[in-house]
């Protein structure tokens, strides 16, 4: 089984040339596949479809789409058999798929892949589909020549921004603002959820979709770089390589890790558009200025003297604390006036 297996996806993945070099035909009934989108709050699905099958035993395609507007999360086939784990590059999705065993293949309409993403950005984001190989139960690449292209539509509403739980929120108007810039969105549920401790990729996501990618980007060497989600991988490289954010001690990013205040202070001054270094003024005057790490010190003093952050209730600056996404709007919102 293992070698028929072998067999299969080395057509799949490496014969591809001989269905590239084979026109499409023109009978309606010939093989096609075809692109669908659904939204559900933040998440799109894209469903690929494949009509007027005939005996289909395997198949591997691309999808392409535009990192700046979506992030990939995951990939499921409907089908029983072996799929290989989507390689995912540079906005380029690789799915192949294969039953096992001396079994006919598929005729007709098949779904072959539902694929998830994550809108980064408002605006339409375009996906396409590439490399369309089928291959048949006697390990015959069809030729095929099929692309399909779909534009996702801004499903976001106009005007004011509808969050049922942050009316009367100290932070309900720069939240509002944010989401209608488009670097941060609500829940599927409508909700926004201002109090909620932000992860540390979860930031990243956030500063980078507002800032901007500018091609810093770097490919990252943390002893946890696996456990990284794709969705937030590219924003991720982007901080590291622009300087902006940076790993632990013991070699690992700890995406998971909930962001403490002193962290989103450090992030913050990194990502001024000025070179001057951090500190220098007047020390902040902060009730527990003496529990702030002291390679923290100049970030806090030079966020404070900015007025990128204020202290929280009873002057305090809880550098320890864990920032929420009510405080990382806040702070990314004053960061873009600094610009």
């Amino acid at each position: 089984m293992l070698k028929q297996l072998a067999s299969v996806l080395g057509i799949v993945l490496v014969f591809g040339w001989f269905a590239a070099q084979t026109p499409a035909s023109a009978d309606e009934t010939a093989p096609s596949v075809s692109l669908k989108s659904t939204s559900n709050g933040n998440e799109i699905t894209v469903v690929v479809t494949g009509e007027h099958l005939k005996d289909l035993y395997a198949y591997d395609f691309t999808l392409k789409y535009d990192t700046q507007k979506l992030a990939y999360k995951s990939a499921i086939s409907s089908k029983n058999g072996f799929s290989v784990d989507p390689i995912v590059q540079d906005g380029n999705v690789r799915i192949a798929h294969t039953k096992v065993g001396g079994i006919a293949g598929d005729n007709g309409t098949l779904q072959l892949a539902a694929v998830k993403f994550a809108r980064l950005q408002k605006g339409s984001a375009a996906i396409s589909l590439h490399d369309v190989k089928l291959v048949d139960s006697k390990l015959n690449a069809a030729g095929t020549a099929i692309q399909a292209a779909i534009s996702v539509k801004d499903e976001a509403p106009s005007g004011q921004v509808a969050l049922k739980d942050i009316g009367g929120h100290w932070a309900k108007a720069a939240i509002e603002q944010a989401v209608q810039q488009g670097w941060v969105t609500g829940y599927a549920n409508g909700t926004f959820m201002p109090d909620k401790e932000v992860t540390r990729i979860e930031f990243a996501a956030m500063l980078i979709r507002a800032l901007g990618a500018d091609g810093g980007r770097q490919p990252v060497t943390f002893t946890d770089a696996k456990q990284i989600p794709a969705w937030g991988l590219p924003s991720v490289e982007e901080a590291v390589g622009r300087g902006i954010m940076n790993g632990y001690g013991d070699g690992s990013f700890g995406p998971a890790k909930k962001i403490t205040r002193a962290e989103m202070a450090a992030m913050a001054v990194r990502s001024l558009p000025s070179a001057e270094p951090a500190g220098g003024g007047k020390p902040a005057a902060f009730a527990d200025s003496g529990q702030i790490p002291a390679w923290a010190k100049p970030y806090a003093e030079t966020a404070a003297q900015r007025g990128i952050m204020n202290g929280r209730s009873g002057g305090q600056f809880a550098p320890r604390a864990h920032a929420t996404r009510a405080e990382a709007v806040v702070v990314i919102l004053a960061l873009l006036q600094q610009n």
